[in-house]
């Protein structure tokens, strides 16, 4: 009797997604130590700061549309994962810690536990990480509009998250999507494709110079 020999065929994880490449950030500086590496958190971190004071408020919405969201993509996009979350985590600890950085120089626990922007705060954190792991496995240059996107949702993912299982008076009950989507969908997409934009651009500078 004739026997069939089966072949397995092991699937490596993040097959789909291309191999881990340098980050823009060591495409632009291929000899960065650990100084230039630490000076590149320390301006990402003061980047956001001075994003988020860009500010305006909708009626009776207490959450400001500001431009934090694109520095938080930038992060992640130009910086890599690694240096993009320890800029994100870095932004959120600094305010934690009492330094006025949050949008309308926000700052300190009760801002972030009693607030309403407590979950977008941790979701800058998880967007930032995302943009620079998808940006070093091959979303970048013409792809920079994908983990833009990503970033983006997973900055309300935690956000309504939040707003659903603490009650700060708002959003009123069965107003969720209308109240705290819907109104920042349209300023949002802009950000993300101003971030695409930018780090495609940074991409292509890059390559030429290579």
């Amino acid at each position: 009797m004739q026997q069939t020999a089966v072949t397995s065929h092991k699937v490596e994880p993040f097959t789909l997604l291309g191999t881990a490449e340098p980050s823009l950030f060591e495409r632009l500086v291929p000899d960065s130590n650990l100084w230039h590496k630490s000076v590149a958190v320390v301006v990402g971190i003061v980047l956001v700061a001075l994003l988020a004071q860009a500010r305006f408020f909708l009626p009776d919405n207490p959450v400001p549309i500001t431009l934090q969201g694109f520095g938080v993509l930038m992060l992640g996009g130009v910086l890599g994962w690694r240096l993009g979350l320890v800029s994100a985590i870095g932004y959120y600890l600094v305010g934690m810690a009492g330094l006025p950085v949050f949008a309308k120089g926000g700052e300190g626990w009760d801002y972030v536990i009693h607030g309403a922007t407590g979950g977008y705060l941790i979701g800058f954190i998880l967007a930032a990480g995302a943009v620079g792991f998808l940006s070093q496995r091959g979303w970048n240059r013409g792809r920079s509009l994908w983990p833009m996107l990503i970033g983006s949702l997973l900055i309300y993912a935690p956000a309504l998250a939040w707003l659903s299982l603490f009650d700060f008076g708002w959003p009123a009950d069965g107003k969720l999507f209308s109240a705290a989507l819907y109104p920042f969908l349209p300023g949002d997409i802009l950000k993300l494709m101003a971030a695409a934009a930018v780090t495609g651009g940074l991409w292509r500078f890059a390559d030429s110079r290579r």
